[in-house]
């Protein structure tokens, strides 16, 4: 049966190599990223070579590959003033009881009449419209 004391060394042991390994992983990792990117610029420029030697247009190569070849950007073309349609009122939730013409729908700012009954001690369950 082992100690305290071996098995805190032990510990101490692996936990060291876990953190050298961490290290050296890192480090891999790191040598494979820059070989992968290496293969890929090297291919690519292979490639651009072969294209430039059988004069082909740039517009061909993309459409071949489905792809669009981007001039200058396209600037967005808006609506005319007007064309937009109108935005749809909200159904009003809450009537005034003084002028029954009065409405607010419960979005946005309280309009002056809700506010100055709420101010004289009303409560908005009174002002809501009972259908």
């Amino acid at each position: 049966m082992s100690t305290l004391a071996e098995l805190k060394t032990e510990l101490a042991s692996i936990n060291e190599q876990i953190e050298m390994l961490t290290v050296k992983k890192a480090e891999v990792e790191t040598q494979v990223k820059a070989l992968e990117r290496k293969a890929a610029e090297e291919a690519l420029s292979k490639i651009v070579c072969d294209l430039k030697a059988l004069n082909l247009d740039p517009t061909e190569i993309a459409k071949a590959l489905g792809l669009s070849v981007v001039g200058q950007p396209q600037k967005k073309m808006r609506a005319a003033r007007g064309t937009a349609a109108p935005k749809a009122k909200g159904i009003p939730k809450y009537r005034n009881s003084v002028d029954p013409k009065l409405t607010w729908s419960g979005k946005g700012r309280k309009p002056e009449w809700v506010v100055t009954y709420l101010g004289n001690g009303g409560t908005l369950d009174q002002l809501l419209i009972k259908e």
